[in-house]
């Protein structure tokens, strides 16, 4: 039986390369969380919980940037038919530079206003942090994306494996030295410009240089003009929640909310990286639509995956409120009990997770833009909604509700690519609400420590006298 895995994990085939970039993005993501939760726990016992808030705010405009400039720049190499063409990917990275660079200037311009937005002095100082990170993630090679389109993974998982490593210990060693938010900032430069290097070096492929090429121009902004207005949408999708309750909470309780995020986040996180390096090449390489053949290889390993996936969420919903209280010091306890809640509210996103890629994977692009900005108007509205009505509570549910609502229109527009697959959709929507019961059976003092939370954040939030510069 050992032998029968190894040939199959060392053949060049392509059901070889999606067995090894499972388990290599398995392992890495693995490896990745046990060192972020690491570090999270060293930091939170030399920085103060209101950095954490203060760093979640800041990681909102390095994500949101990045998502909302996003012209598909990655996802174009990988279904392009010249995605190996070295002007082709010249072309990319220069458009790369491009972008990032205007992005960076643009962070610099609204770092003012973001502070006094928030009534945080030092967030101006950070802004100028974000530009300079997102100016160096502009300097990656394409390498990276070349190497996700044929899969092959491993130079990929040890660079990004490199760099955290290298970031954590930034991060401890300012913060031992220098108790400030800043600690948290300088160690994301530092990942940021060693991952620049690094896929320049350690990646296989073509040598980048600046150089445009009118015909790859034109080809990569038709395929991701689309996708400009898509990512954008994509990232309030992801993000709404924090986005709407970094305005709602004070700095404390957004740090808990977002120490509970790193842990429930921890399976969508691990699903959308299978489905960046494994799926959508899956899906662009066998269609669904083609044949039986490729739409029972699709739905084994959307079982595999999903399955995984809600036993984590599962456990992190039945151990929350012990976990935190395990992991963390007294004052972090509020995260437990909406972590608990957190976990189960995120179940039902991660049944469609991987249906929005058909459309990408056939070249529907404008398709799935429109499918996007559906999306983000429905949950943004439940999202508003749920929060003036039920406070945290009610914005945390409001995801669960919303992918309920989204689903037949998502089975509609990927049928013409024969992507639905309704058994694994039942069986994972009946699995959610007996999960659901069991957790809450376990933990019955949950919802109303929520209920608490929602009503202590938002009158701290009001009340919270103007902050004084933090580690300035």
């Amino acid at each position: 039986m050992l032998g029968a895995i190894r040939t199959k994990l060392s053949g060049d085939g392509l059901g070889a390369r999606v067995m090894r970039g499972s388990a290599l993005t398995f392992m890495g993501f693995g490896a990745s969380q046990v060192l972020r939760l690491g570090s999270n726990l060293i930091l939170t016992r030399l920085l103060f919980p209101e950095a954490f808030g203060l760093m979640a705010i800041v990681t909102l405009f390095l994500t949101g940037l990045q998502m909302i400039s996003d012209i598909g720049l990655a996802t174009c190499i990988v279904r392009s038919k010249r995605g190996d063409e070295p002007i082709f990917l010249n072309t990319a990275w220069t458009l790369q530079i491009i972008r990032h660079t205007i992005l960076a200037l643009i962070c610099c311009a609204i770092a003012g206003p973001v502070a006094a937005f928030y009534g945080e002095p030092v967030l101006h100082g950070l802004m100028y942090g974000i530009g300079f990170s997102v100016f160096l993630l502009g300097l990656r090679s394409t390498r990276i994306a070349s190497a996700n389109k044929k899969i092959l993974l491993g130079r990929l998982t040890l660079m990004d494996m490199s760099c955290q490593i290298l970031m954590i210990c930034t991060m401890v060693g300012v913060a031992m030295v220098w108790e400030s938010v800043w600690a948290l900032m300088i160690g994301t430069l530092v990942a940021n410009l060693s991952k620049a290097i690094l896929s320049h070096i350690m990646l296989p492929g073509v040598p980048n240089r600046l150089q445009l090429e009118r015909a790859a121009v034109h080809e990569q902004f038709h395929f991701g003009k689309y996708l400009f207005i898509s990512s954008g949408v994509t990232f309030l999708v992801e993000n709404g929640d924090r986005v709407l309750l970094s305005k709602f909470l004070s700095l404390a309780y957004l740090g808990f909310y977002n120490i509970s995020f790193f842990f429930a986040s921890v399976p969508m996180a691990l699903m959308g990286n299978f489905v960046h390096r494994v799926i959508f090449p899956l899906y662009s390489a066998r269609p669904p639509a083609e044949s039986a053949a490729n739409r029972r290889a699709i739905s084994k390993t959307r079982f595999a995956l999903t399955g995984g996936m809600f036993a984590l969420l599962f456990v992190l919903g039945l151990l929350g409120q012990w976990l935190i209280d395990f992991l963390y010091t007294e004052e972090y306890r509020d995260s437990g009990p909406i972590l608990v809640i957190m976990s189960m509210a995120l179940m039902p996103s991660l049944i469609i997770r991987t249906y929005p890629n058909i459309l990408l994977s056939a070249g529907k692009s404008n398709i799935y833009m429109g499918f996007q900005i559906f999306r983000v108007v429905l949950q943004i509205t439940l999202l508003a909604v749920g929060l003036m009505q039920f406070g945290l509570i009610g914005a945390m549910l409001a995801q669960s509700v919303a992918s309920l609502l989204i689903y037949p229109v998502l089975i509609y527009l990927i049928r013409p690519y024969r992507g639905e697959d309704f058994l694994h959709d039942s069986v994972f929507a009946a699995l959610s609400v007996v999960c659901a019961v069991v957790v809450f059976w376990v933990n019955g003092d949950a919802l109303d420590r929520v209920l608490e939370i929602s009503a202590d954040g938002a009158v701290a939030a009001s009340v919270q006298p103007p902050a004084t510069p933090l580690g300035e």
